[in-house]
């Protein structure tokens, strides 16, 4: 029972301390000067040339005559399709209707941790995807759909996926599974696994993997777009691994009252969700450009682009993407309470969600989207997580989505600090959590959503 219960709420007791240690200590394989040239060497070196292009032009994708989906000629990968959406909340009802990625299969993401001299170390590999800002950025030892480790593309198995497909229990410090982003996903998840291996393995990693410690993967993550989208998900269950508090601070609520706030919150907020063509959409068409976008230009838009690769399993290929014309902002405020970090934490219902509404970050928004939108009223805090008048930020920079999906796309994360003894009046949807009550909400799985894991990950 101990073992099953380390698991659900935390890392056991010898893992956290080597966690710990690994974020501290100075030791490694790997100077950090090796790895800033190491990174340098890939980053110059792009082997994807990636050209935007309609989406009637893409190879073996079609626009389907009868619904206007996108799928692909083998019927595998994924589909463009639509849903039309009605959320019913104490806030009021609003219906919509939108885009989507289809893609009903999991995915793995997964992480290599080795003992190295005594302190864990965690396999990365430098991957370019044909959305990245960067040419390449720090990926997960395996980011693979089905379809890639069934070979559905044609090409090679993923290397180093077989650790992760049926590995010895007591290898497993983490295997849950995580939802992708679900305004833009249909219930979308991924296995996040960090999986360990022993010290006499792998001993060689072949190009391009690399073998950090959780202090040099810290230091990295404060360069903008430079950790994968996938990686940081996986990341934010080792942040707040330390033991568990026994007390509640003063106003805040306990583990047994957050999960019912956050049950109050699932059954306040009715989400319907329907399937539809793209042509029966009546707020989004196809544009002068042969994308997909919205009739006011919001949100974001399907294009469709061709890519010619050097190294890769496929050697080239067209595919249809989402790009969002505008950056948005993730912001996530904490404050100490009785020696303890808490988080301000939203009830986030999010169509493409099986739970429909999850925990969600502070805030999490697109500025444009709200500009003379008479539809939408701004989120709690807009003004001051966009123009950082009230609270000063303690991180902010730059975090790229992942490239398979989304093209060129990233948003600003901000981290601000409420003084300790301040109160700030709460709307409703929104409470205060500790870092133990979060640690066991991220440690069960599809329950914190994609937006809050990211920003989750820059505390490490």
């Amino acid at each position: 029972m101990a073992a099953v219960r380390s698991h659900v709420l935390g890392f056991g007791g010898d893992v956290a301390a080597e966690i710990h240690y690994s974020r501290t200590t100075s030791k490694s394989i790997h100077s950090d000067d090796y790895i800033e040239a190491w990174i340098a060497r890939r980053l110059a070196s792009p082997r994807l040339q990636v050209k935007p292009i309609p989406l009637a032009a893409m190879g073996h994708w079609l626009i389907e005559s009868g619904t206007g989906n996108i799928i692909h000629d083998s019927g595998m990968f994924f589909t463009i399709t639509g849903v039309k959406a009605r959320h019913r909340s104490l806030g009021g009802d609003m219906e919509w209707d939108q885009p989507i990625i289809d893609q009903p299969e999991i995915g793995i993401l997964g992480i290599l941790v080795k003992s190295i001299n005594g302190v864990l170390h965690f396999c990365l590999q430098a991957k370019e995807e044909p959305g990245n800002i960067n040419s390449v950025q720090l990926s997960p030892t395996v980011q693979a759909t089905y379809s890639n480790y069934t070979k559905a593309h044609g090409g090679a198995v993923p290397p180093l996926v077989g650790y992760f497909l049926n590995p010895q229990r007591q290898r497993v410090l983490f295997a849950k599974l995580q939802t992708e982003d679900g305004g833009r996903f249909l219930f979308k998840s991924n296995r996040n696994m960090i999986v360990r291996v022993g010290e006499g393995e792998l001993e060689e990693l072949p190009d391009p993997f690399i073998w950090l410690t959780l202090r040099q993967i810290a230091l990295l993550l404060r360069r903008d777009n430079l950790v994968h989208a996938c990686t940081r998900s996986i990341i934010s269950s080792l942040v707040l691994s330390r033991a568990s508090q026994t007390s509640c601070a003063e106003g805040v609520m306990s583990l047994a009252e957050a999960i019912q706030w956050l049950d109050d919150e699932k059954a306040a907020n009715h989400i319907t969700v329907k399937r539809q063509g793209l042509k029966t959409l009546k707020e989004w068409s196809l544009d002068e450009d042969c994308c997909f976008s919205h009739r006011e230009k919001r949100f974001f838009r399907v294009i469709g682009i061709d890519v010619k690769s050097v190294g890769r399993e496929v050697s080239a290929w067209s595919q249809p993407i989402l790009d969002n014309p505008e950056m948005g902002i993730i912001g996530l405020l904490t404050q100490v309470r009785q020696g303890e970090r808490h988080f301000l934490m939203q009830a986030k219902a999010e169509v493409g969600n099986r739970s429909m509404v999850q925990l969600g970050p502070t805030v999490q928004f697109t500025p444009s989207n709200y500009a003379g939108n008479e539809k939408l009223p701004k989120p709690f805090l807009f003004d001051d997580f966009s123009a950082g008048s009230l609270f000063p930020f303690s991180w902010q920079n730059y975090q790229a989505e992942e490239g398979a999906r989304f093209y060129r796309e990233a948003h600003l994360h901000r981290i601000a600090e409420l003084p300790e003894g301040d109160e700030l009046p709460l709307p409703q949807g929104f409470c205060w959590m500790s870092e133990t009550q979060l640690r066991f909400f991220l440690h069960l799985g599809e329950t914190v959503n994609s937006c809050a894991r990211s920003i989750i990950s820059c505390l490490l």
